[in-house]
C-alpha cells in the first residue's frame, strides 16, 4: 500500500511568475515504439500547473475540491475497489499497457515551437528490469509560451470509471512534470494536473485524486471519475535545456492512507507596528499628471501580450467606453511589440526592423478610443517569449529600434496622457540569466535615448528588476531623464493572491483568508491546500500569516516605495496588483482591495489592477469591487 505523509518545511525563496499559457493548441503525437516511434498527429495542449502530490515519506493530504475550484475531490459514488488498477509496469519490454493501449509522446512543433522527445523501453527500472524513458530538449521557436513535450496512454478504448480508487500512484526519476488525469469532460487541455518537481534518484509518488485540479485557464467542470479517459506526463522548460524522465509502476490507487503533520501555529493577529512617513508629498507638475491620468486604471490580460493580433474581438471601442463608464479613469494595454516585427536585418550592432501596420492599427485605436473617453493610455510592452537575450547584442538593439519606431510614430501627438512602459517585469522577457540592475538600467537609458531622439514629451513608465520589485527600486538612483514615473507591483501576501494559480506552483491551494483570521486559521497547511512540495518560501509565508495577512504589512511595504519616492520628489504607481480570483473568497478579495485602496490613497499611489473585473460583455463591475475601490465617487 502507498502512503502519504506530511512533511513542512521552511525557508524562503525568490518569487518566479510564470505566464498560464493559452488552449486549444495543436501538437505533434507519436505512438512510440521500444525503439522510439512513427510519427501520427492527434491532440494535447499545453497548460499550467501548481507543485503538489505527495511521496512515500513526504505527501499532501486529500484535499478535496469542486466544480467551483476545479479540483478534482475525492471520489465516490461507486463502490470501493478491493485491489489497485496497474496501468504499466513495463516489465514486458514494450509500450502496450495493461489496456492495449500504446503509450505515446507528443511535442510542441505543430504549435510552432522546435522542442523534441525520443522514447523507449529503458533498462533502467525500478527495482526491476524495464521503465519508460523519455529524453527531451526544449526550444521555444515561435510559441509565445514555454515549450513543451509528453506522454500518456488511454486508460481503455472509451472512458473508464475510477470512482472506486482514491489516487494515481508511480515511480520516476529525472526532470520536473505534470502528471494530468484526462477526462471527456475536458475539450480544451486544461485537464486535471498535479506538478511534481525533479529528482535525481527514483521517488514513488502517491498523488490522491483530491490533489488533482485544472489550471484554471480553460472551463472549469466537474472532475468526473467515471469518465478518465487516459493518464498523461506534461513537460515544460526553457530552450536549451534537456533533461530525461524515466517513469515506472504507473497504477491507479485503491486506497491512499493520509498522515497529517501540524505545522502552524493558530493565534491573534500580529500586526506590525506602522510606519510613520514624515511626509507623503511630491510636489512636482509630473505627479499631478500621474495622479489625474494613471488612477483608477485597468489592464487588458491575456491577450496581445500572449500572442499575434488577430482582430479586436471584445476589446474594441465600445469595451474602452464601457471602462470610463464604470468609473476607471487610465488603460494599460500589455502588448508583446516584437510580434509585430515581419523582418529584420542585422549589421554588426545596428539592427534594422520591418513592423507590421497591424501594430499601429491596434495602437493608433486605442490612442482614439482612450482619448475619446477622457482616459489615459499606457503602451506596455509586455512580453513571454523571452525574446531578449542579455547576452546576444542584437536582441538588445531590437528593442531600442522598436521603441524608437514607436516614439516617432506618437512624436506629434499631443496628448499628456500617453505614457511609455519600457518593459513589463524584465525577468518575464529574457532567455537565459535574468538581468542585473546594472544592465538593466544601461538597457533602460538606451531605450529612453532612442524614445528622445523623436520624442522629448511622453512620459516614460520604469520599473526595476526583481519583477518590478519595491526592494530594488528603493535602492536605486532615479534615472538621468526628469520625465520617468517609477512603477512597481504588489501581489502581498502570495500565499492569498495567488492562490490556486497553477503556474506559482499553488494549484491545489485555497481558502486563504484575508486578513487574517483565528477563527479561520489552522494548524495544517495541508487544510489549505499545501503539501511538502510546496516551494519553502510559500510555507514560510503561511507561518507568518498572522502578521504578513494584515493591512499594517501591506501599508508598511508599500510606504518603503513612497518614502523613496518622497526622497527623490519623483511619483510612484502601482500598475499591476490583484488576487486569483478561482479558489479565494469574494468577500476576501474585497477586504483586501478595500485595505490597498485606502492605502494607496493615502500614500497618493496611482493604482491600475491586474486581473479584469469587469465583465467585457456587459461593463458590470461586482457591487463589492465598485464599493472597495470607490468607483462611484468624484
Amino acid at each position: 500500500m502507498f502512503d502519504s505523509r506530511i512533511v513542512p518545511s521552511a525557508g524562503c525563496a525568490v518569487v518566479l511568475l510564470l505566464v498560464a499559457c493559452g488552449k486549444d493548441e495543436l501538437t505533434s503525437r507519436r505512438e512510440p515504439t521500444a525503439l522510439g516511434g512513427a510519427v501520427a498527429n492527434d491532440g494535447a495542449g499545453p497548460g499550467t500547473g501548481g507543485q503538489a502530490g505527495a511521496e512515500v515519506g513526504g505527501g499532501a493530504a486529500v484535499t478535496g475540491g469542486s466544480s467551483s475550484t476545479g479540483g478534482a475531490g475525492t471520489t465516490g459514488g461507486g463502490s470501493h475497489a478491493d485491489d489497485d488498477l496497474l496501468i504499466d509496469d513495463f516489465e514486458d519490454g514494450d509500450t502496450t499497457a495493461m489496456s492495449g493501449a500504446s503509450w505515446y509522446v507528443y511535442d510542441d512543433v505543430l504549435n510552432g515551437g522546435g522542442s523534441s522527445v525520443t522514447d523507449f523501453v529503458s533498462d533502467e527500472g525500478f527495482e526491476s528490469s524495464h521503465a519508460f524513458l523519455v529524453e527531451y530538449s526544449f526550444d521555444q521557436g515561435e510559441l509565445t509560451y514555454e515549450p513543451f513535450i509528453g506522454f500518456g496512454v488511454a486508460l481503455g478504448s472509451g472512458p473508464t470509471d475510477l470512482s472506486g480508487y482514491q489516487g494515481i500512484g508511480y515511480t520516476y526519476r529525472g526532470g520536473a512534470h505534470e502528471v494530468r488525469l484526462e477526462t471527456t469532460e475536458v475539450t480544451d487541455y486544461d485537464y486535471f494536473a498535479v506538478q511534481v518537481p525533479a529528482s535525481a534518484s527514483f521517488r514513488t509518488r502517491v498523488l490522491p485524486f483530491g490533489d488533482f485540479f485544472q489550471g484554471g485557464w480553460g472551463a472549469p467542470v466537474d472532475f468526473v471519475p467515471e469518465h478518465v479517459t487516459g493518464v498523461s506526463f506534461h513537460v515544460r522548460g526553457t530552450t536549451g535545456e534537456s533533461d530525461r524522465l524515466l517513469v515506472d509502476d504507473v497504477t491507479v490507487l485503491a486506497e491512499v492512507e493520509v498522515s497529517r503533520v501540524a505545522d502552524l501555529q493558530i493565534g491573534p493577529p500580529a500586526p506590525p507596528q506602522d510606519v510613520v512617513l514624515e511626509s507623503v508629498a511630491v510636489d512636482t507638475d509630473l505627479q499631478e499628471r500621474a495622479m489625474a491620468s494613471l488612477d483608477r486604471g485597468y489592464n487588458i490580460t491575456n491577450w496581445l501580450e500572449q500572442g499575434p493580433f488577430t482582430g479586436f474581438g471584445q476589446y474594441d471601442g465600445d469595451f474602452v467606453a464601457q471602462l470610463a463608464d464604470a468609473g476607471f479613469c487610465s488603460l494599460r494595454l500589455p502588448i508583446d511589440l516584437d510580434l509585430f516585427v515581419e523582418g529584420r536585418t542585422v549589421d554588426g550592432d545596428t539592427v534594422t526592423l520591418q513592423v507590421s501596420d497591424d501594430l499601429f492599427t491596434v495602437l493608433d485605436s486605442f490612442d482614439e478610443w482612450t482619448a475619446g473617453q477622457g482616459i489615459g493610455f499606457t503602451i506596455d510592452y509586455h512580453q513571454y517569449d523571452r525574446s531578449l537575450d542579455f547576452a546576444d547584442p542584437a536582441t538588445l538593439a531590437e528593442i531600442v529600434e522598436l521603441w524608437g519606431t514607436v516614439a516617432e510614430h506618437f512624436a506629434e501627438n499631443s496628448r499628456e496622457d500617453l505614457f511609455f512602459e519600457l518593459l513589463n517585469e524584465p525577468e518575464l522577457s529574457v532567455t537565459g540569466r535574468p538581468p542585473s540592475a546594472a544592465e538593466w538600467t544601461e538597457l533602460a537609458n538606451r531605450i529612453i535615448a532612442a524614445i528622445r531622439v523623436h520624442d522629448t514629451t511622453h512620459t516614460v513608465l520604469f520599473g526595476d528588476v526583481e519583477w518590478y520589485g519595491i526592494t530594488p527600486l528603493a535602492q536605486r538612483t532615479p534615472l538621468d531623464d526628469d520625465n520617468v514615473i517609477y512603477v512597481f507591483h504588489f501581489y502581498d501576501p502570495f500565499v492569498f493572491t495567488h492562490q490556486g494559480a497553477s503556474w506559482a506552483e499553488m494549484a491545489t491551494t485555497h481558502d486563504v483568508p484575508y486578513p487574517y483570521s483565528e477563527d479561520r486559521w489552522s494548524e495544517y497547511s495541508s487544510d489549505f491546500g499545501f503539501t511538502s512540495d510546496s516551494p519553502a518560501w510559500h510555507l514560510s509565508q503561511l507561518r507568518s500569516y498572522s502578521t504578513m495577512g494584515t493591512k499594517s504589512a501591506l501599508r508598511n511595504r508599500i510606504a518603503e516605495a513612497k518614502a523613496w519616492a518622497v526622497e527623490h520628489q519623483v511619483p510612484v504607481i502601482c500598475n499591476e496588483f490583484g488576487v486569483y480570483d478561482v479558489r479565494s473568497l469574494l468577500e476576501d478579495r474585497a477586504r483586501y482591495y478595500t485595505d490597498l485602496s485606502d492605502i494607496f490613497e493615502e500614500f497618493a499611489i496611482p493604482w491600475q489592477i491586474w486581473f479584469m473585473i469587469m465583465d467585457p460583455t456587459t461593463g458590470q463591475v461586482l457591487p463589492e469591487y465598485r464599493t472597495a475601490f470607490g468607483l462611484d465617487e468624484e
